[in-house]
């Protein structure tokens, strides 16, 4: 009889600690390209994994859903406000991550199964300068320092695809702009742009790889047209 009430006991007091422990949060995430993302690689937030990723696949859309499974105890990491982006994964060589970032204030947890869309940190970088220019170019100058700063980790994050897209996009978006813009954007950040792709056609050319640069270098002639 004894016996029977541990027996008992201990199976009420291991229901009570998984319900304590919680459940782990799944959520899925839309990547235009996974960039070598596979199952078990990491999920990280402020340095720190905070979950793993559960499955990888290609859409009939042409993009890639990317599922995450994170414990409880990270679970407020995952909101409304979080940015979700595919990055080297800094303690693993080869590897790649996803990357969890707070965007602002503490916004509202995401909830189990729900759906979000991850982007690039240069996807993110075009739309805050595109934002800026829209609110005036006190900035602006800036958001450009920044986006030559990323240039130069091209070859590492095998970016250079993406941020053609992006010259492409920023060329669109200029020749909306007026006047004042665009003699600004000539002056004072084509000639860096100019500079940046000079350094890293330069690094390509020593690894036989140059001619990634190729469609970058018609970009510019472009929006030296505008």
């Amino acid at each position: 009889m004894v016996a029977k009430r541990f027996a008992l006991l201990f199976f009420v007091f291991t229901l009570l600690s998984t319900a304590c422990q919680g459940e782990d949060t799944r959520i899925h995430i839309k990547f235009k390209d996974a960039q070598g993302l596979v199952t078990r690689d990491r999920v990280i937030s402020q340095g720190q994994k905070i979950g793993e990723v559960a499955q990888v696949k290609y859409t009939s859309y042409g993009d890639f859903l990317v599922d995450v499974v994170v414990p409880e105890r990270f679970r407020d990491r995952l909101t409304d406000r979080s940015r979700f982006y595919l990055i080297d994964d800094p303690d693993r060589e080869g590897k790649k991550a996803v990357e969890v970032v707070q965007q602002g204030a503490p916004g509202k947890p995401l909830d189990d199964g729900a759906t979000v869309v991850g982007s690039s940190k240069i996807d993110d970088m075009i739309n805050e300068l595109m934002a800026e220019m829209h609110k005036g170019l006190g900035q602006l100058e800036a958001q450009y320092q920044e986006l030559l700063d990323s240039l130069k980790k091209l070859p590492e994050s095998e970016e250079v695809k993406r941020l053609q897209e992006e010259f492409q996009k920023l060329l669109e978006n200029m020749k909306k702009e007026g006047k004042a813009a665009r003699e600004k954007f000539k002056k004072e950040i084509l000639p860096k742009l100019e500079k940046e792709l000079d350094r890293l056609k330069e690094k390509l050319k020593e690894l036989g790889r140059e001619k990634e640069v190729e469609p970058l270098e018609i970009n510019l002639e472009e929006l030296k047209k505008i």
